[in-house]
């Protein structure tokens, strides 16, 4: 077999495998985020964070709703989730408990936010206020030490 033919192959086959994702082995967490309304949900932050870390993980849900940590990112132990997306909430609270060497699946329901003002960035907000740029500026000093939604 000449030697172009032996590459192509040998491309197509690596092509093949990292379009594959990572494998049940290289993640550590996965799960389906989706909500009553609208099914699987593409778009959503999940957040992990470990009980007594101060470090986050966020991962973001492809277009069929799921979602997967590498296990390259989460050590083993017991991790709060937490989700952005705007208009949801988590319908209660999420936790899992990852296990080196295994997979951990934990699924996210979402309910529709009932306060959509606390999920706002300070950008949402400074948008919304009316005003000029020039009348907001005195704003933009605020969020240095706490989010808009306090003063406004």
């Amino acid at each position: 077999m000449p030697r172009s033919s032996i590459a192509l192959l040998a491309g197509a086959a690596l092509a093949l495998v990292l379009s594959a994702g990572p494998t049940r082995a290289q993640t550590a967490l996965t799960g389906l985020v989706s909500s009553a309304e609208e099914g699987a949900m593409e778009g959503v932050l999940v957040t992990a964070r470990r009980d007594g870390s101060t470090m986050t993980i966020t991962v973001v849900s492809d277009a069929q709703g799921h979602y997967s940590f590498p296990s390259a990112k989460l050590e083993p132990g017991h991790y709060s989730l937490a989700i952005r997306a705007i208009g949801y909430d988590l319908d209660g609270r999420a936790t899992a408990d990852v296990a080196a060497g295994a997979n951990a699946n934990t699924d996210l329901k979402l309910r529709r936010a009932r306060n959509i003002a606390s999920q706002l960035s300070n950008a949402e907000w400074l948008d919304s206020v009316p005003g000029t740029p020039a009348q907001k500026d005195a704003l933009f000093n605020c969020v240095s030490c706490h989010t808009v939604e306090r003063i406004v």
